[in-house]
């Protein structure tokens, strides 16, 4: 089964997710998933150590907050991608090459805090819209490449 089946035509059931989400569960989505739990857990450290009043603290935490949104940015933009059904490291190069579409999830990304923020109900809603613009992104991409490509 591919990942954009119900961009073809096709139903999509609750069966065909349980098979995707099993034909998932590999060892290198494990690691992938405990690399970037210990990549969270250091920036929420980062953070905190910046918030004890230590010598260029601002600075720091601007510069944190922004390779965190980075480092974010591109988790996000892997996980989309269709290549991450097979190898991690060819997403990630994927994700990181379309500057463009990068930006775009940036402001889906941004737009989505600031509704949780001003309303909290809507934190429990943003990840809907936030998939829908990753893969509208995607969708994007391919769609470039292929008008691109001579008949």
């Amino acid at each position: 089964m591919r990942a954009r089946e119900a961009g073809e035509e096709r139903p999509v059931t609750a069966g065909q997710y349980v098979a995707l989400l099993r034909r998932r569960l590999r060892a290198g989505d494990l690691l992938a998933g405990s690399v970037a739990l210990a990549g969270l857990l250091l920036f929420a450290a980062d953070l905190a150590l910046a918030r004890a009043g230590l010598p260029g603290a601002p600075l720091f935490a601007v510069t944190a907050a922004a390779i965190g949104a980075c480092a974010l940015l591109v988790g996000l933009r892997a996980c989309a991608r269709p290549e991450s059904l097979t190898d991690w490291r060819a997403a990630v190069r994927a994700a990181v090459r379309d500057i463009g579409g990068s930006g775009l999830i940036l402001l889906a990304v941004a737009t989505a805090a600031l509704c949780a923020w001003m309303l909290v109900p809507l934190a429990f809603l943003a990840p809907g819209p936030l998939a829908l613009a990753l893969t509208a992104v995607d969708v994007r991409h391919t769609a470039t490449r292929g008008a691109r490509k001579p008949a």
